[in-house]
């Protein structure tokens, strides 16, 4: 073999053991808030930088924030959790400042504390939608796999 073929081979060698470590998800994930231990069916989304979540009754006082999150199925729970920041977000739509804050997202068993943006997603069918920081280092996308 050639110099070249050996490090390609190399290199897709030690991309598969990156790769193998990482769980598969699909389009859509079944994961539940450890803080209000409510499950949403969630809406994977890499052109998402940040992880959203469905949120209304939202009050900032002192550092922190008072809010109601809501799934698809009409489940809410009130939260009160530290700001981590407030900044703005942009879509295809709009840009529009948003609260942070660190929630539990767990998905399989496995649990990841993830920033989590808060939005009014009332007129959204996926209540949270899972971007890249909650994918990031865990994850492989396959769009044909189903929800789980």
């Amino acid at each position: 073999m050639t110099i070249v073929r050996v490090l390609l081979l190399w290199i897709l060698i030690a991309v598969s053991a990156v790769n193998a470590e990482k769980l598969i998800i699909g389009p859509t994930a079944l994961v539940v808030i450890q803080e209000a231990s409510i499950s949403f069916n969630a809406r994977v989304d890499t052109g998402a930088g940040t992880t959203s979540i469905h949120a209304k009754n939202i009050q900032i006082a002192n550092g922190m924030v008072d809010y109601t999150i809501i799934n698809q199925s009409g489940s809410e729970a009130r939260l009160s959790s530290r700001v981590v920041r407030e900044g703005v977000v942009k879509n295809a739509e709009v840009r529009e400042t948003r609260v942070f804050v660190y929630l539990n997202i767990q998905h399989q068993g496995q649990t990841r504390q993830t920033l989590v943006n808060l939005n009014d997603r009332s007129k959204s069918s996926y209540k949270l939608l899972l971007g890249r920081n909650w994918l990031t280092g865990s994850y492989l996308v396959d769009v044909d796999k189903v929800a789980q």
